[in-house]
């Protein structure tokens, strides 16, 4: 199924046949991948390399890899490392594609290192496909193809969910902590160093398949964002959710930390602005992964909700205050009841319930189910409700109390029957679940997630995920010549690749003496600031190289009071000459375009206030470049910077579409610069609407590194 730019993954998750080398009838890692595909019922055929036996656990086995007979797609590799290389290489000697290496030592210490080298190298030579090293390997349900190592729960219902992890350990957070709660898969895959196969070749193989229509993926670490990014589109089209849960936090190249931008762009921007730009969903611990992935799972199919309101319900009114609280930090919308739902609830709870969202049905309900019931009926015809959530205390009671809870999930069952909307129940805290609740809940459909907050959150991914479509793909921008003769690109030279890529700029001049400073502003017009030319000089303010609101008059002085100052601040420095460019007349807004190149995203993009706002309000959002509009809309909005361009305090608004304009152009031109590190304008200066935009100063270095 997957083709370019991707691997065929087909030897790991669909072969003929399967060869396990290693296993031993004493138990072992290639003994449980036997057992595992007898339990998975794999038909195709199953060999063990193993010269001490004719047969392991009723699996015929035969001397060696060179001895297997045809029709095998797939080698299991469960030797220990200093005797994996050599098989892997028999393996491809014999014209076996797919290998699959479970153990580690292929990366740590100088053997690893060196093994992991030979591997590398086996793959480039025989275009080998392989799974691991460090994995437990593959498990593709729908086919039994379970070249699987590690111990699988048992039952793993069969389901839609295919799980893509760089970890294996992790694995067992997410199928055993739902076990019960209808979380059905159609892969596990544990991808190990990567060698060869990446999380982006299985994410692309299971966009294609037609049992998967959830796909969960953990990352420690991107080894190939591009085309990561492509499989998530791919998926994206073909109506699959793409759930991320990624481990540790990216930093900027040290070059970027010359520019401001690396310090307003959060630490995990790089990654969330990726999966922003591809339509994936990112969730943050493994408790809101494992819900996201079992309420996208269990409603995946139906149709979008026609509203983003959430209904929430229930019997406590504690309950319902926390609920309101995480729903406000979550970004989870709890709309006011229309008047007739508010009318209608009135007349259907006693006389001392209050009508709000939460709604509190009151304790009485425990008494007269009849309340929940009719309470949930009502809500449900509110047009602001796309889905209603109601939070039940505990989902699995102390003695003397399953009864209790038990009637509320019955409750709830029966209504899911005959609503359109679909219906939650939410524990309000993690933990185990009663069998009686998971059995009533499950035939109507119910999903039931544990916790309120990864609850909440899978709620807020499942609503919004529809308008979360991602850009499109596009072709790659044309690469541009770097604008300087070295790796910082400053000043004039900096200007004039802004002037190139269309982005207005004060007009300037670049000059070499006092004298050819005075000329110039005059020329331009005064008032003029000047500023110290030198590769060597990242902040110019700091060194003494900048002057203000200069009159030509005293434009030589000036000149000569700057370059004396820089030699006394910067002594060791490169001065290519000072730059005279005019002041920009009338109030204007202060913004900050930055790129920062991300180690395994790229370069990517921020849009913030600039100035002294720019570190004062703290981290913004990015996105890849090359930006498309509606991506850069989202990046000013995402900060302060949206409200103080719609005009803040009386103030008027600003130029908010010549600053979408200047934000695309200055991505286009961060795409097309080969080695860049960090890209900044700033200021880029925004006037009133209808007056423009206009850069002022820019800074770009390329890592030579």
């Amino acid at each position: 199924m997957a083709t370019t730019p991707f691997r065929n993954v087909q030897p790991l998750l669909a072969p003929r046949g399967i060869a396990v080398v290693g296993a031993s009838p004493r138990g072992n890692r290639g003994s449980r991948v036997l057992e595992n595909l007898t339990r998975f019922g794999y038909a195709g055929q199953v060999v063990v390399v193993n010269p001490g036996h004719a047969e392991v656990l009723g699996r015929p086995a035969v001397p060696s890899v060179r001895d297997l007979p045809d029709g095998i797609d797939l080698v299991v590799v469960a030797v220990a490392a200093e005797r994996a290389v050599d098989v892997v290489r028999d393996a491809a000697e014999r014209g076996i594609r797919g290998i699959l290496v479970i153990g580690s030592g292929f990366g740590e210490g100088e053997n690893g290192r060196e093994r992991g080298a030979a591997l590398a190298e086996l793959v480039a030579k025989h275009d080998l496909v392989l799974c691991g090293p460090n994995c437990y390997g593959v498990l593709d349900v729908a086919g039994g193809a379970a070249a699987y190592s590690g111990r699988i729960v048992d039952p793993l219902e069969p389901g839609n969910v295919a799980l893509v992890m760089q970890s294996g350990a992790l694995t067992h957070a997410v199928t055993d902590s739902a076990l019960g709660r209808g979380l059905g898969l159609s892969a596990i895959v544990t991808t190990g160093n990567e060698i060869s196969a990446t999380v982006s070749d299985y994410v692309a193989w299971y966009a294609e398949d037609e049992v998967t229509e959830v796909i969960g993926v953990f990352v420690e670490g991107l080894r190939d964002a591009d085309r990561f990014a492509a499989a998530c589109r791919r998926a994206r089209e073909r109506g699959k959710a793409v759930v991320v849960l990624a481990a540790g936090r990216s930093e900027t190249g040290r070059r970027a930390a010359m520019a401001h931008t690396g310090a307003i762009a959060g630490a995990a921007a790089a990654l969330d602005g990726l999966l922003a730009s591809v339509g994936a969903t990112r969730v943050d611990d493994l408790d809101e992964f494992r819900e996201t992935l079992l309420l996208m799972s269990a409603l995946a199919g139906r149709p979008a909700p026609g509203a983003a309101g959430v209904a929430a319900l229930s019997i406590s009114g504690g309950a319902c205050g926390l609920t309101a609280d995480m729903a406000d930090q979550l970004g989870v919308a709890l709309p006011a009841f229309a008047p007739a739902t508010a009318r209608a609830l009135l007349a259907g709870l006693p006389d001392f319930a209050a009508v709000n969202n939460p709604l509190d049905v009151t304790g009485a309900a425990a008494e007269d189910p009849a309340l929940l019931a009719g309470a949930l009926r009502t809500v449900a015809d509110d047009p602001a409700v796309g889905v209603i959530v109601f939070a039940m205390n505990v989902g699995l009671a102390g003695p003397g109390q399953e009864e209790f809870y038990r009637g509320q999930a019955r409750i709830l069952a029966e209504a899911a029957r005959t609503c359109a909307k679909p219906i939650v129940l939410a524990a309000m805290t993690g933990g185990a679940l009663d069998p009686g609740i998971a059995a009533q809940t499950r035939e109507a459909g119910v999903p039931v997630l544990l916790g309120i907050r990864p609850a909440l959150s899978a709620l807020r991914s499942w609503l919004t995920w529809p308008d979360r479509a991602g850009r499109p793909s596009e072709p790659p921008v044309p690469t541009r010549e770097w604008p300087a003769p070295t790796s910082v690109a400053a000043g004039a030279d900096a200007l004039a690749a802004l002037e190139a890529a269309g982005i207005p700029v004060a007009p300037f001049r670049l000059v070499t003496t006092p004298e050819e400073a005075a000329a110039a502003a005059v020329e331009l017009g005064g008032p003029v600031v000047l500023k110290v030319e030198s590769p060597d000089i990242a902040h110019k303010t700091e060194a003494g190289g900048v002057r203000l609101r200069v009159e030509p008059a005293s434009a030589a002085a000036e000149a000569e009071a700057l370059l004396a100052a820089v030699a006394r601040a910067e002594p060791a420095a490169r001065i290519d000459g000072i730059l005279v460019q005019s002041m920009v007349a009338g109030e204007r807004l202060e913004c900050l375009v930055g790129v920062t190149t991300d180690p395994q995203v790229g370069p990517c993009l921020s849009i913030a206030p600039g100035g002294v706002l720019a570190e004062l309000l703290g981290p913004v959002a990015s996105r890849p470049v090359p930006v498309t509009a509606a991506e850069a809309e989202e990046l000013i909005d995402g900060s302060a910077l949206g409200v103080l361009l719609a005009g803040y305090r009386g103030a008027p608004a600003l130029d908010r579409e010549a600053l979408v304009d200047a934000a695309l152009r200055f991505s286009r031109l961060a795409a097309a610069l080969p080695g860049l590190a960090a890209a900044e304008m700033n200021p880029l200066l925004v006037g009133e609407r209808g007056q423009g935009v206009v850069a002022v100063d820019c800074l770009l270095i390329r890592d030579d590194d």
